[in-house]
């Protein structure tokens, strides 16, 4: 990333270049402060660094303009776009190893260091060359090593499995699962995120009927969903986050994309919460039947997919205020909800390949 931000840097300052006019409101900053603090001590500091204040300030300019773009494209940008578009650009880092791009590298660093000797020989100084090199030096021709980056990528492995292992569900005795699992609000953490834990029973599968929606449905199932539902009640959470919290849940669970034995197509909520996988039609009910336990309305659909077979999505309601191409059934709108097979999980508008 501090590739991309120091070739920006070098595009706009001194490609354009904004290095001048930059430069020139350096140095009348640098006479302000002279004329604006006379207080002795202060004033006694910088007179006599009076000739190396603009560059001073410069190059601090630099370094601030720097670390901001730095934290906007690592915290903020870097998290949009995972979240949002699933993209990750901290892996598609400039990796450069080939043996020709090793011989331009060197080349540049010896071009860049002799322009710097002579500089100082023939007393040229620049401050903007100067931070032009150092942007090169250290960032344009830097190398990654490939042990690196695998490093870094199984540092990355070892965190997400420890984080898998701390929220897998634990057997309680013989008749109980504990899950425990953390849902975050946003995007980009800004918020902390909420923990739920829900006890489900093994052994009460018998069928009741819910009061409001009059659905039959499993009384395990009824009791669990009624756990998550008072858990974000009690976190002040909308429909929308309400569903996303179920779905962080499931999402945990294994996705079996190929089913050797039919009848798993044929398990009901409570089994799947059991064994904490399913193919996508049981984990789809799954998901549903949570969701009316915690009185939604839930449509399943049926998406038709390439190969002839379908996947199941869910229409939940919730949307009704909100501008965008969401699922419409009698005039209401509804979040269109989808478990992916990499456990990834879309709760919003309609896809476009559906509309």
């Amino acid at each position: 990333m501090i590739e991309i931000i120091a070739l920006f840097l070098i595009v706009v300052f001194y490609v354009i270049p904004l290095n001048l006019p930059v430069y020139w409101l350096c140095i009348k900053f640098a006479d302000f402060l002279l004329e604006t603090f006379p207080n002795p001590p202060f004033k006694f500091l910088l007179y006599i660094s009076s000739d190396y204040l603009p560059p001073t300030i410069y190059f601090v300019g630099f370094v601030i303009l720097f670390l901001l773009l730095y934290y906007l494209l690592s915290n903020v940008i870097r998290k949009s776009l995972f979240v949002f578009k699933n993209i990750d650009i901290s892996k598609w880092s400039l990796i450069k190893y080939s043996k020709g791009q090793r011989s331009i590298n060197l080349a540049a660093r010896v071009l860049i260091v002799l322009s710097l000797v002579l500089q100082i020989f023939f007393k040229v100084i620049d401050i903007k060359i100067i931070v032009l090199s150092v942007l090169c030096l250290l960032f344009i021709f830097k190398e990654l090593k490939p042990k690196k980056i695998k490093k870094d990528l199984k540092s990355e492995i070892k965190t997400e499995e420890k984080n898998e292992k701390k929220e897998l569900a634990e057997e309680v005795g013989e008749d109980y699962i504990d899950f425990n699992w953390s849902y975050t609000m946003d995007a980009l953490n800004i918020k902390k995120p909420i923990d739920f834990k829900a006890s489900f029973k093994k052994g009460d599968k018998h069928i009741v009927q819910d009061e409001e929606t009059q659905l039959e449905i499993e009384k395990n199932i009824k009791d669990f969903g009624e756990q998550i539902k008072d858990l974000c009640n009690l976190n002040g959470l909308d429909n929308y986050h309400k569903i996303s919290a179920v779905y962080s849940l499931i999402s945990k669970f294994k996705y079996k994309t190929e089913v050797y034995n039919k009848t798993i197509n044929l398990q009901k909520p409570s089994e799947t919460l059991e064994r904490q996988e399913g193919d996508n039609y049981s984990l789809g009910v799954c998901t549903a039947a949570i969701l009316r336990t915690m009185d939604m309305e839930v449509i399943e659909l049926k998406i038709p997919l390439k190969d002839g077979q379908t996947n199941l999505a869910l229409a939940v309601e919730g949307a009704d205020e909100l501008v965008g191409n969401y699922y419409i059934n009698d005039s209401k709108q509804y979040f269109y909800c989808e478990l992916k097979e990499d456990n990834s999980f879309r709760v919003g508008e309609v896809p476009s390949i559906y509309q």
